[in-house]
C-alpha cells in the first residue's frame, strides 16, 4: 500500500500558528519557519512519511527504536539534529492535527535525555563547590588571627583541619580533575543540558562517551574510599563487615590523580570493580 506524501490538512494550521508564534520569539520570518520544516520533511521523506498518520493525538511514550535509529544515522552533529527534529514532529502530528506544545516538551525531554553522561554541568558544579571552600578556609584562617576568634570560626578551623575531611576536598580536586581530562569538561561550560543544542556541536556526542566513562571510573573510586577508608563513626552492619577494610593497606590514593589513573591502568581498579561486583551480587533481591 503506497502512503502519501503529506501532512494530515487538520495538521496544517496549527503548524503554522507554531511558525508564528516561533516567529514572535525568535525574529525569524514565519514563513522561512515553515518552509524549514517542510523541507526537512522532504530532505527525510523515506522516513518521515513511512507510516500512515495515526487517527488521535494519543503518541506513545518515548521514541522507538526506528526514531532512535534514524536520529543516530545522522553523518555530523548537525545532521543528527535535524533529524532529531524530524522525529519529534513526525511523533506529534496525527490526523486530528499538530500538538505543539507535546513537540516543544518534546524537543526538551528528549535533548536532555540523550546529554546524559555529559559531565561538563558536574564539572561546573564541583568548580563552584571548591570555589567555595577555598573560600571559606582563607575567611576561617584569617579570623583565627585574632585574639579571641568566635567559637563557630574555632569549630569550623578544626572541622577543615580533620584528616577525613581534608581527603573529601583532595578527592574534588581529583574528581574534577577526572571530569576535565578524561572526560572532556576541561575549560567548557553549559547551560542548555541539551544534546541538540550543545554549545559544542560536534563534540556533543564525545563528551557523553568520555562522560560516562570518566563519571564509571569515579564511581568506583568513590565505592572504594567508603570501603577502605570507612570513617570511624561509621559502624557497618555485622554482615556487611566483610566489605570494609579497616586498618588494611590502602591500593589507590584517592587524593591524587595521577595514582588513579594509574591503578585504572595496572589493574587494581579492575580489582575493585570485581569486590564491588560480588558485594552488589550478594545483596540483590
Amino acid at each position: 500500500m503506497s502512503i502519501e506524501k503529506k501532512i494530515p490538512k487538520a495538521a496544517v494550521k496549527p503548524l503554522v500558528e507554531y511558525c508564528q508564534k516561533l516567529s514572535g520569539e525568535t525574529g525569524k520570518p514565519a514563513a522561512q519557519i515553515f518552509k524549514e520544516f517542510l523541507e526537512l520533511m522532504k530532505k527525510y521523506a523515506d522516513y518521515f512519511f513511512s507510516e500512515p498518520w495515526s487517527k488521535e493525538q494519543d503518541k506513545p511514550f518515548g521514541l522507538n527504536d526506528a526514531d532512535l535509529n534514524f536520529i543516530k544515522g545522522g553523518k555530523n552533529h548537525n545532521e543528527e539534529c535535524e533529524r532529531f527534529r524530524v522525529a519529534c514532529l513526525r511523533k506529534n502530528i496525527s490526523l486530528e492535527g499538530f500538538d505543539a506544545k507535546g513537540f516543544n516538551e518534546d524537543l526538551e525531554n528528549y535533548g536532555d535525555k540523550a546529554c546524559w553522561g555529559c559531565i561538563v554541568p558536574d564539572s561546573m558544579r564541583l568548580r563552584g563547590d571548591i570555589k567555595r571552600i577555598e573560600e571559606d578556609i582563607r575567611d576561617i584562617n584569617e579570623k583565627m588571627k585574632q585574639p579571641e576568634p568566635p567559637y563557630f570560626t574555632k569549630r569550623m578551623y578544626e572541622y577543615y583541619r580533620r584528616p577525613e575531611v581534608v581527603r573529601k576536598h583532595k578527592m574534588m580536586y581529583v574528581e574534577l580533575r577526572l571530569y576535565e581530562e578524561l572526560g572532556g569538561a576541561e575549560g567548557k561550560v553549559c547551560e542548555v543540558k541539551n544534546k541538540y543544542k550543545c554549545p559544542y556541536g560536534d563534540e556533543a556526542n564525545e563528551l557523553v562517551e568520555y562522560g560516562e566513562l570518566a563519571t564509571f571510573v569515579w564511581r568506583q573510586i568513590e565505592w572504594y574510599d567508603t570501603h577502605w577508608n570507612p570513617t570511624e563513626t561509621m559502624k557497618p552492619a555485622a554482615d556487611e563487615m566483610k566489605w570494609y577494610h579497616y586498618g588494611e593497606p590502602s591500593i589507590i590514593d584517592v587524593t591524587s590523580y595521577e595514582d588513579v589513573i594509574k591503578a585504572v591502568e595496572d589493574g587494581r581498579l579492575k580489582k575493585i570493580i570485581k569486590e564491588r561486583e560480588k558485594c552488589e551480587k550478594e545483596y540483590e533481591g
